[in-house]
This record gives structure tokens, C-alpha cells and sequence, in this order.
């Protein structure tokens, strides 16, 4: 870890969130266009692997999430409202990955995929919804966290839908906003990491 790119462990643990954050939004919306445009592109079976490792990505996104707080102050006010929305972020991309780790094995129970499915979503909305206390550093963490809200909430919609062709048009809008999503974090965290930059800074100057 550099000192000099990361100025502590939160802000080190926060890039490769937003990182991995990216990367998979990426993946979900290449895989829902071609599964709507072109659903006989991939072999169903290669399909539901990738969907897998997809899900796989934010569990660990969702990990990394936890330990970037190690670069906030539990006495901070703003603390206990992110480790909340974390923990429902790590609940929803777990149940997320069982529900695709399930399709993937072709299981024949589909209420229990749904259901895991469902559970998935709820725990990303109603992370988000914690996240609408956080205060941000910038207008762009408001406008990231307003974004975050609404694909979340779009998501619940679509496993609600019973419309195949509506539900993906939905799912699609919310892969495309939290690829904006992501990409307005990634601002954000560049803005983070000048104030934690500036604060050791001060820290330095006060010690000598």
C-alpha cells in the first residue's frame, strides 16, 4: 500500500471497492443487453458462470466496503449509518450470489432461487436507503447516493415484475444508472482521498 496514493487504510480499501464496484456494474450490463438482445449469444451454462462470478464480485465489494471503515472514527456520527449500509450490502450480495449460484447448478426449486433473489435486492435497497443519511464531502456523493437509491428500488420492482420483456428493460435501466452510480463514487473517492491527504498532512505538521 502506498503512502503517498493512499494516505490510510480506508481510503485504500474504498479505491478497490469502487474498483470492483465498476467492474461488475460493467459485467451486469453487457450480460443483460446480450441476454435481451442476443439471449442465444453464450451457452445457457457459461452464462449462468459468469453471472455467478458477477455476484461473486460484490461480496467481496461489499467486504472491502466493511474494511474501508477502519479509516472512519466510530465515534463519528456518520460511522454507524455506513457500517449499517454495509452490512445490508454484504447481506444482499451474498443472498444475491446463492440465488445465481443456484441458477447456475440449474436447482429445480425456482420459488428458492427467487427467493434468495429477492432477499438480494431488498438488502441493497434498503442499504441504500441507510446510505441517503451518510453526509458526503460533495454534491456528487449526493447525486451517487439519489442514483444508488433509485436502481436499487428499480431492481426490487423487476423480481416483482411478471412481464419477462418489461423486467429486463427495467434491469437494464438499473445496470446503467449504477454504472453512473459507480463512476460518481470513483469521483468521489478521488475528492476523499485529497482530504485525507490534507489532514495527515496536518497531522505531520503538528508532530514536528
Amino acid at each position: 500500500m502506498s503512502s503517498s496514493f493512499f494516505p490510510n487504510r480506508g481510503v485504500y480499501w474504498s479505491f478497490w471497492a469502487n474498483i470492483l464496484f465498476i467492474i461488475g456494474m460493467i459485467g451486469y450490463l453487457v450480460m443483460d443487453v446480450l441476454d435481451y438482445m442476443r439471449p442465444t449469444a453464450l451457452n445457457e451454462s457459461l452464462s449462468s458462470i459468469i453471472y455467478v462470478v458477477l455476484a461473486g464480485i460484490f461480496v467481496v465489494n461489499a467486504g472491502f466496503q466493511l474494511l474501508s471503515l477502519s479509516g472512519t472514527s466510530s465515534s463519528a456520527h456518520r460511522y454507524y449509518f455506513m457500517f449499517f449500509s454495509y452490512i445490508f450490502d454484504k447481506f444482499g450480495s451474498v443472498s444475491y450470489l446463492f440465488g445465481a449460484f443456484l441458477t447456475a447448478i440449474t436447482y429445480k426449486n425456482t420459488d428458492l432461487i427467487w427467493t434468495f433473489t429477492t432477499m438480494g435486492v431488498f438488502g441493497f435497497a434498503i442499504g441504500a436507503v441507510i446510505n441517503m443519511f451518510i453526509r458526503g464531502t460533495s454534491l456528487f456523493y449526493s447525486w451517487a447516493n439519489i442514483l444508488n437509491m433509485i436502481a436499487s428500488l428499480l431492481y426490487v420492482l423487476a423480481v416483482f415484475v411478471t412481464i419477462t420483456t418489461l423486467a429486463q428493460y427495467i434491469i437494464i435501466g438499473s445496470d446503467v444508472i449504477y454504472l453512473i452510480d459507480a463512476i460518481l463514487y470513483m469521483i468521489c473517492w478521488f475528492s476523499d482521498r485529497q482530504v485525507a491527504s490534507a489532514q495527515n498532512e496536518h497531522i505531520g505538521l503538528v508532530q514536528k
